[in-house]
């Protein structure tokens, strides 16, 4: 008889928003090899399917994710070798932290506790980070902290409130034209590697794209009619 697999990573969908949950609140969401298969599965889903327009990466538990599961490399099941090391995040981490910062979509990391090694690249891969008091990101080799004013961290907000406010959040952002939301994503992140002058232009092409869109026109035709009722 087969072996039910794990379900290590919990995936829901409502109003457009899709909400892909590290489930293994008892090892802090720790990331072993079943993690990373699913964890990749699901992120990739959820940028091809049309009908999820916002991504949410949460945790189970007190953790959002506390890294590797040293526990699984050191049994040996996982990465055995420094070359190992370099394979795992050469073909499954890169491509993953890759989707999340470049789909065209907002992906908001909703960190209902510490984000640790791979966990804190996770977080820093989203565009948006909304975090509780007992967040924080912790590196390998530097302990970055909470870092809320370096602007890390985008919204300090209690607990019992973390949910409420990232799904708020979140359906306003996918109740927003699709095509304006995916060029926005992609000047902010052409930006950090350009000159203010190669921004600009990249601003301009891409304000010629979105003018050239049905959500261009449409969204004028409602501005004008807005503007007609309250004559």
């Amino acid at each position: 008889m087969a072996t039910q697999v794990e379900q290590h990573i919990k995936v829901d969908t409502e109003g457009g928003v899709g909400w892909i949950r590290f489930n293994r609140p008892d090892k802090m969401n720790a990331i072993g090899a079943v993690t990373r298969t699913q964890l990749g599965e699901a992120i990739k889903q959820a940028e091809r399917d049309d009908a999820i327009r916002v991504v949410v990466l949460t945790g189970s538990g007190r953790a959002f994710c506390s890294g590797a599961d040293v526990t699984e490399m050191a049994e040996g099941a996982g990465m055995r070798t420094p070359e190992d090391v370099g394979n795992v995040l050469r073909n499954e981490y890169m491509p993953m932290l890759t989707r999340l910062r470049t789909m065209p979509k907002p992906v908001i990391a909703a960190m209902n506790g510490p984000a640790v090694g791979i966990g804190a690249s996770y977080a820093l891969a989203c565009d948006i980070r909304i975090a509780t008091p007992e967040a924080y990101l912790l590196e390998a080799f530097i302990n970055i902290g909470l870092a809320e004013r370096l602007g890390v961290i985008n919204r300090m907000v209690p607990a019992e409130q973390l949910d409420e406010v990232v799904r708020e959040l979140a359906t306003h952002l996918a109740s927003q034209p699709r095509g304006a939301i995916a060029a926005a994503k992609r000047a902010v992140n052409h930006a950090l590697d350009s000159t203010f002058e190669q921004a600009l232009e990249f601003e301009s092409y891409l304000q010629e794209a979105q003018a050239a869109s049905p959500e261009f026109a449409e969204g004028v035709a409602n501005f004008l009619a807005r503007r007609a009722s309250k004559k």
